[in-house]
């Protein structure tokens, strides 16, 4: 009777503790609620529901198998993302680490996670050995670790499988909606992702390397491969239209790129207005689908709303912010919200330059030029990006450290027309009309024609007439409009240009909600508008 007393004890036990204990954290929206009046014990340290999925390491040598590791692995990362109650480190800094022999514990401190999943693939034909195991970066604990044989084709229920188990493991809140959204968050045909991995690894080198435009181009053949066997894969559109959006701004800026052909001009409007369709009919989110329409209403022109839309889309849940969000920031009623929508994708992804590189430019346009300047020394200690370096060396000389200013434009610029760029804008602030047109005029003959950057020395220098005149001739072209925001982003001058001079730009802002002029941070004293 006792050890029948004890057995009933241990499975009430088990029912009543271990299997409620999930309901400690707060449940997705669609998930079922605890009925009024229950007793919820307090959620666990958000740090310790947190993980980051390094790349499994491809043990065979065939062609495709590393590209077949990473796409394993990002597959785990989306599933993974699909849970609200966990923290996934996005696949831009996951990846960080690929081929870096670091110990466990560096790796989660620089992510900012409790966990990490690791693993290794080994392909022989139609054969697969995929091995993981998720380790407390703590103590080095390995809290679980599993081996699978299966065949390739049947690798999507090994990564559905190895994601579940790590939610498991983390006590993550588990209902059937959130099972299937893991289940059905990437796509199920190997060959999709192994293009799609071939796609990106173009795509980073078109952002590092010179040829950009044909570097994108050679991506796009595998993102259309890609898409084409499996059309749900979102992200694919949202790679895929990078190069069109790069000909439409080049053309309207006034840029010779020699690898642009008018084809590609009068092709490119309705290339990405297609990829923009793809992706919002393919959203796996709202956050998703918010951002796509964003990014389309403001690059196509359809501004009505545009602030409200804005706004809409930072308050969703999500650690991808729409691509152009940055833009409205120095005219939007709320550039705070804005500025915090990076910073949860700073989070989220924490290698990421993106997020770095807008939370330094919003918080110059902000006047929070001591701010700007710590946080883009402290971006820079992780990565190197040119507009992280721009941004020290102007933030350095708006709060008064010219000399310093230039020394470290000269030390940490890499590119000589950028360098020559920013020490136009760092004349400009020294009130030196001169040594700013010199090096303008440098900049020109390096870097070639560039309206969008003239526009914005012009205005800088205090050439009101000229700036009118560049922004009057970039409001005239197809596109114009997302130069002419560009600029104002870029300036942290205020208003480059009247609207008078702009009469497009200055239609769609009325629909917009957007605020004008943009407030004057200060700082260009030759700029007397």
């Amino acid at each position: 009777m006792v050890g029948l007393a004890l057995a009933v004890g241990v499975l009430l036990f088990d029912r009543l503790a271990l299997h409620d204990e999930p309901r400690g954290v707060e449940p997705p929206a669609s998930a079922s609620l605890a009925a009024p009046g229950d007793v919820m014990p307090p959620p666990a340290p958000a740090a310790q529901k947190s993980v980051a999925v390094l790349p499994f390491v491809a043990m065979s040598n065939g062609p495709d198998d590393d590209y077949f590791a990473d796409g394993l692995t990002e597959e785990i990362i989306n599933a993974l993302a699909q849970l609200p109650d966990l923290l996934v480190t996005a696949r831009t800094s996951a990846f960080h680490f690929k081929d870096r022999n670091l110990p466990v514990a560096d790796i989660a401190r620089q992510l900012g996670v409790a966990h990490v999943l690791e693993g290794s693939i080994r392909r022989a034909g139609d054969r697969l050995r995929v091995t993981a195991q998720l380790i407390h970066a703590d103590d080095g604990f390995n809290l679980w670790s599993e081996t699978w044989d299966r065949q390739t084709a049947d690798s999507f229920a090994v990564q559905a499988d190895i994601a579940e188990k790590v939610a498991h493991a983390l006590n993550v809140y588990l209902d059937d909606a959130l099972l299937e959204r893991m289940q059905w968050a990437g796509t199920r045909d190997v060959e999709a992702f192994i293009a799609f991995q071939k796609g990106i690894e173009f795509y980073e080198r078109a952002h590092r390397e010179p040829n950009q435009i044909s570097l994108l181009r050679q991506a796009n053949v595998y993102f259309e491969q890609a898409t084409g066997r499996s059309p749900e894969l979102v992200d694919a559109y949202q790679y895929h239209s990078d190069l069109f959006s790069h000909v439409l701004i080049s053309q309207a800026a006034g840029e010779l790129d020699g690898e642009i052909t008018q084809g590609d001009i009068a092709h490119a409007p309705a290339a990405l207005l297609q990829d923009y369709q793809r992706a919002a009919r393919h959203a796996r989110s709202a956050s998703q689908r918010a951002n796509t329409e964003f990014d389309q209403s403001i690059i196509f022109g359809r501004w009505r709303g545009l602030d409200r839309l804005a706004r809409q889309t930072v308050t969703l849940p999500g650690c991808d912010p729409a691509m152009w969000l940055h833009l409205v920031a120095p005219l939007s009623g709320d550039p705070q919200a804005i500025l915090g929508a990076f910073r949860r994708m700073a989070v989220c992804d924490p290698l990421r330059t993106r997020p770095m590189v807008h939370d330094v430019g919003i918080q110059l346009w902000l006047g929070r030029v001591d701010a700007a300047v710590d946080m883009a020394r402290q971006s820079l200690s992780k990565a190197e990006h040119p507009s992280l370096s721009r941004h020290l060396a102007l933030g350095l000389a708006l709060r008064g450290d010219a000399d310093e200013a230039v020394a470290t434009a000269n030390s940490i610029i890499r590119e000589e027309d950028e360098l020559l760029r920013v020490r136009a804008m760092l004349a400009a602030i020294r009130g030196d009309a001169a040594t700013a047109q010199r090096h303008q005029v440098d900049y020109l003959g390096k870097h070639g024609p560039d309206d969008r950057e003239t526009l914005v020395l012009e205005a800088v220098r205090g050439n009101r007439a000229e700036a009118n005149r560049l922004a009057a001739t970039i409001d005239a072209r197809p596109f114009g409009h997302i130069v002419l925001l560009q600029a104002v982003y870029d300036c942290l001058c205020g208003a480059p240009f009247d609207l008078n001079a702009t009469p497009t730009f200055a239609a769609l802002l009325v629909e917009s909600g957007l605020d004008w002029p943009p407030p004057r941070p200060g700082g260009f004293p030759l700029k007397d508008w």
